[in-house]
């Protein structure tokens, strides 16, 4: 007998067997997604839980189909986003000399891969989804459109028990991702391209056992991929001395590291999403080093850690001789708050100031596997 793990509520809402507790059960009658017949959730100690029809089991296939149709709906409509995976050409004009790409290993721009998987939010196109409807007289089990936008062409989601696709509806030009279902589980994994003639041999074998088959037709298979990077800049400031600055999402990879600032005399960029816990300016400031130009600030001395500074100097009366003396209250510069202490101006006046290549060298070693490029004025 069929153990089906769905059915929907007297709200008409899709459950999954797994949120049905014996409380919930005593308030709540169920339908079949696929009949309409009355269904009860088993919930014993020994079989599976699962729901189980009152009277005659129904059609499988439009059983899948149809609960198939109504999960990616409710998957569309309750998140706010919708991502799918298909794989596309990199058609990118910098490929070839990217300094990203060509210095680090950047797993989307990989060197000998101009094939890619692409992650696309169907969310930033399209805001509804429809069952069973007509356009351009073929029929779609689930088509995505927009509100505001209804000339932009849709998107339709297939779900294939046993019919796939016909050679027409492929042939129409229609973006068309075409589902495999065999089981209930399948509903429920990413929408991941599996097959077709840009996927991976090593990937090209599905369907299988345990994953379905995955279409996509009709998508552009050529794009640029854009990804936006966070730059240090080192420049010399109005009194001769170097200084610093982060700019956050400066640009595109494709301007970023062609394009550079004319005071600047060495750059550092890193895609942004490798900066999430901003510690570009580290490696900046540790490059910058490494190159040779005299960096001051008290965190890249190797005095630092010994290093006291002054923070209250007072007058007091010396007991044996009865007259004022000044004294001074020294603390350790590291036990200072970022906020309270200016790092940058107190080593420049500092005359014992003295940079640690070895502490540079340590930052640079951080970042070995992070996708960054620098830049050298004159190099």
């Amino acid at each position: 007998m069929i153990q089906y793990q769905h059915a929907l509520t007297s709200e008409g809402v899709i459950t999954h067997i797994g949120t049905i507790t014996r409380e919930v059960r005593s308030t709540q009658q169920y339908r079949c997604v696929g009949c309409g017949a009355e269904m009860t959730a088993v919930l014993g100690n020994i079989k599976a839980h699962h729901f189980r029809h009152s009277g005659e089991t129904c059609s499988w296939e439009s059983y899948l189909h149809k609960l198939g149709k109504q999960i990616i709906k409710q998957r569309f409509d309750g998140s706010p986003t919708f991502n799918v995976k298909f794989y596309s050409h990199n058609s990118c004009p910098h490929l070839a000399q990217c300094g990203i790409r060509r210095h680090h290993v950047w797993k989307r721009c990989t060197p000998g891969t101009p094939i890619e998987l692409r992650t696309v939010n169907l969310k930033e196109s399209y805001d509804t989804c429809q069952l069973e409807v007509t356009y351009r007289s073929f029929r779609a089990d689930l088509m995505l459109t927009h509100s505001k936008y209804p000339e932009r062409p849709p998107t339709f989601l297939e779900i294939a028990v046993t019919h796939q696709c016909d050679q027409n509806k492929i042939n129409s030009g229609i973006r068309i991702i075409e589902l495999d279902v065999q089981t209930e589980l399948d509903l429920i994994q990413e929408i991941t391209e599996n097959v077709g003639n840009l996927v991976p041999q090593k990937i090209n074998t599905y369907p299988t056992k345990y994953v379905s088959a995955i279409r996509f037709y009709n998508f552009k298979r050529t794009y640029q991929p854009t990804y936006a990077l966070d730059r240090f800049s080192l420049f010399v400031d109005d009194e001769g001395e170097y200084g610093a600055e982060l700019r956050h999402e400066v640009g595109s990879c494709h301007e970023a590291q062609f394009a550079h600032q004319d005071d600047s005399y060495l750059e550092v960029m890193l895609p942004t999403e490798f900066n999430q816990q901003k510690k570009l300016g580290s490696l900046g400031i540790a490059l910058s080093i490494q190159e040779g130009f005299h960096i001051k600030n008290c965190h890249w001395c190797s005095l630092y850690n010994h290093c006291k500074i002054i923070v209250d100097r007072m007058k007091v009366v010396d007991p044996s001789s009865g007259k004022y003396r000044v004294v001074e209250k020294r603390v350790f510069n590291k036990s200072i708050p970022e906020s309270e202490i200016d790092r940058w101006l107190l080593a420049r006046n500092c005359d014992k100031f003295h940079p640690s290549v070895r502490e540079a060298q340590q930052k640079i070693n951080l970042f070995q596997n992070f996708p960054y490029i620098k830049w050298k004025k004159g190099r």
